[in-house]
């Protein structure tokens, strides 16, 4: 099982009613990839975790660093876990305030321990609140 994080600013935010659409868009495609994980937003601020093969979540990141619809795209994090964080979600949306938003992408950064730990803890966060 393999993992990648990585952050992104959209260069056009989309807006709550375009939300719907883009998520069963993004849904199908990672259920064909067999790709599941989460994506934090905020204001056009994207981190997303994607877990699946190598193969298929290295594809996929390709795709969206080429998409031109972001920019600054920034892997933080890449390898092997023992298995999925999030092996509910083909793709769990969550917007988040500012706050919320920079200290997980801090974690992140830096490399802290604590990032190993911030997914199973941010999967078992999301499974208690609303889509």
């Amino acid at each position: 099982m393999h993992s990648l994080v990585y952050t992104s600013r959209l260069l056009h935010p989309f807006s709550d009613a375009e939300v719907p659409g883009m998520l069963d868009r993004w849904r199908r495609r990672n259920e064909r990839g067999n790709i599941t994980g989460v994506l934090l937003y905020n204001d056009g601020a994207v981190l997303q975790v994607l877990e699946g093969s190598r193969a298929a979540v290295q594809d996929l990141f390709a795709a969206i660093a080429a998409d031109v619809r972001h920019c600054a795209v920034v892997r933080l994090g890449d390898g092997p876990v023992p298995g999925r964080a999030f092996a509910d979600w083909s793709l769990r949306f969550h917007a988040v305030d500012a706050a919320d938003f920079a200290r997980c992408l801090q974690h992140w950064k830096t490399g802290s321990p604590r990032a190993q730990q911030l997914a199973p803890l941010l999967a078992g966060f999301l499974a208690s609140e609303p889509w």
